[in-house]
């Protein structure tokens, strides 16, 4: 009885299915500078915002991808004459570079935007405009640093998450000039440096 017992449990080890496991894991690192110009004179509305950051991503197994880019906005109303102007662009692998402590950063180069123009009076189509950066960040506050961790698991599932970032306000300064007007000068700004690590990994059982 005992050996028909072992040869039963045997023959159904040997013909079970093996459970089928998908495995994903994804990492982000990556840092970032951002800053905002702006002022109001009583007719004049006045604001700007630079963005730029370096990004690596994996989704494994595949191999590392690098990604670099910079986000430029400026607009312009006047509440006197109702004439709007402004205009957006993005520009991938910019001149830009960062510390990994937040300590500085810098951003220069020429980046191609779109400039629209409106009003009661005046109305163009959009044209393509170059715009030069030349800007410089210093870190000039404590650094905020924060983390976040979390685990699921379920029937067949198993979930990983955590993130590590950093955060600190900025002085900003340089020139962002276009048709040979340097749009942030005089103004207001604001500027903060940041850093983000985090990374996930999920398991599935079928």
């Amino acid at each position: 009885m005992k050996i028909a017992i072992v040869a039963s449990l045997t023959l159904l080890s040997l013909t079970a299915p093996a459970l089928a496991v998908t495995t994903e894991q994804y990492q982000f690192k990556g840092e970032s500078a951002s800053a905002s110009f702006s002022q109001y004179d009583g007719c004049n509305s006045t604001y700007v915002n630079v963005y730029a950051f370096d990004n690596v991503t994996k989704n494994a197994p595949g191999a590392p991808t690098s990604q670099k880019e910079v986000y430029l906005y400026y607009s312009n109303y006047n509440y006197c004459t109702g004439i709007e102007s402004y205009g957006s662009g993005a520009s991938k692998n910019p001149t830009f570079t960062i510390s990994n402590s937040l300590q500085s950063a810098s951003l220069n180069g020429s980046f191609t935007v779109t400039d629209y123009l409106s009003g009661p009076t005046v109305k163009r189509a959009p044209i393509t405009k170059t715009v030069d950066v030349a800007l410089t960040w210093t870190g000039a506050a404590d650094i905020y640093r924060g983390n976040n961790h979390s685990h699921n698991q379920g029937p067949g599932y198993i979930s990983n998450y955590r993130s590590v970032g950093a955060y600190r306000d900025a002085k900003v300064a340089g020139t962002l000039t276009l048709d040979g007007t340097d749009l942030i000068a005089n103004l207001s700004s604001y500027a903060s440096l940041s850093s983000s690590n985090s990374g996930s990994l999920s398991i599935t059982k079928k």
